[in-house]
């Protein structure tokens, strides 16, 4: 699905999302093949799209393609650990094609640290985070991949 809205140059957006992938808008400045100073001064987008599909942690300022756990069953609270560093204020966690409620052990790391965790279907949290990251919110969004129903 489109995400039809207004796109922040400055941050990671989500473009769209759909079975088996998520494309997300890398701002220039983030985007690690313009960092060559021979590139930076060449016409150079200034907006590179980049299609994931696998698990992925986003915020504004960061993008992390390679959140291990690849599903639902995979999830661990160590996975959970590797999203303190980034200090969320909040941390959407994107289920998959559903709704699924984690044990709060799994988060409980964050919810010590004061990082408050809402949980949501995929969808609803790539539009979620599109929201609030434009609103200037230190939003993480830790999506597991939308899959086929009952794969």
């Amino acid at each position: 699905m489109q995400i039809n809205r207004d796109t922040d140059t400055a941050s990671h957006n989500i473009l769209s999302y759909g079975e088996g992938e998520i494309t997300v808008i890398i701002p220039r400045r983030f985007d690690a093949r313009t960092v060559d100073e021979t590139q930076a001064t060449q016409a150079v987008p200034a907006l590179r799209r980049e299609i994931v599909r696998s698990s992925l942690l986003i915020m504004p300022e960061m993008l992390r393609t390679d959140w291990p756990p690849q599903d639902w069953d995979a999830l661990l609270p160590e996975h959970f650990d590797l999203i303190a560093p980034y200090e969320p204020e909040v941390v959407l966690l994107g289920t998959g094609v559903r709704l699924r409620h984690p044990s709060p052990r799994l988060y409980a790391g964050l919810t010590r640290l004061g990082v408050g965790v809402e949980v949501m279907d995929t969808g609803s949290a790539c539009r979620t985070y599109n929201f609030l990251m434009t609103d200037r919110r230190r939003v993480l969004a830790a999506l597991l991949m939308i899959t086929p129903a009952g794969a």
